[in-house]
């Protein structure tokens, strides 16, 4: 799914919402833990596919939220490497304005860190790159009457950059790429505050060298 067809699929759902009533709060999902597992795919230079784990927090209150995330991929993001992995520190906050009785949209700011390896255990290669993006975007959230969903598209800028490899000393570059962001999950409930969730995310970075990923989420969360 190319990043075209990835932001009619969000903006559809949140054109569903608009349009169907719903019981349950519009905020039910803003005040939740969760843990998800993920196949993540890079997109450009040979990429390769990769399982993960993340962890995330989102907080809600009189109209302002906040949401920290953290992931982890076990593999190398390009092909041709015998080890490596990916982390990624991810922060928003905003404020969420009803549209409706069951859709709330607002801005956000956010920040993101992301740091790639790669390694060939035959040559003693290691490589790794850190970028620093700081930006802002449009949230949304709406109640179905069988699900909830939230929805993002964001563009950060590029701050900073470190890459080193083996062998020579780390190079940190003031300029970095940037990063143009979007995605949506969709929460099932389950029984009482837990949830089921599904949810197709893509980070595209603007210049060559960094990898363009897209991600497809399966998580549990607890509202509290």
């Amino acid at each position: 799914m190319n990043t075209t067809s990835l932001i009619s699929l969000s903006i559809g759902l949140v054109l569903l919402g608009t349009g169907i009533s719903a019981d349950a709060s519009v905020y039910s999902v803003m005040n939740q833990i969760d843990v998800s597992g993920n196949v993540q795919g890079t997109t450009n230079q040979y990429g390769n596919t990769m399982g993960g784990l993340g962890v995330r927090g989102s907080l809600f209150s009189q109209g302002f939220f906040g949401t920290a995330k953290f992931r982890h991929q076990f593999g190398p993001a390009f092909d041709g490497y015998t080890g490596g992995d990916s982390n990624t520190l991810g922060l928003k906050v905003g404020y969420l304005l009803p549209a409706s009785p069951f859709l709330a949209v607002g801005p956000y700011l956010g920040y993101e860190y992301n740091h790639f390896t790669e390694n060939n255990g035959y040559s003693g290669y290691h490589a790794s790159q850190g970028l620093d993006n700081i930006g802002g975007g449009l949230y949304a959230a709406a109640s179905l009457p069988f699900a909830n969903v939230t929805g993002y598209l964001g563009y950060l800028g590029g701050v900073s950059e470190t890459s080193q490899v083996s062998g020579f000393p780390p190079l940190r570059y003031n300029r970095a790429t940037d990063l143009l962001q979007m995605g949506v999950n969709v929460y099932y409930p389950l029984m009482a505050n837990l949830n089921f969730y599904v949810g197709l995310h893509d980070d595209d970075f603007t210049e060559a060298g960094a990898p363009n990923l897209l991600r497809g989420d399966v998580g549990l969360g607890a509202s509290f």
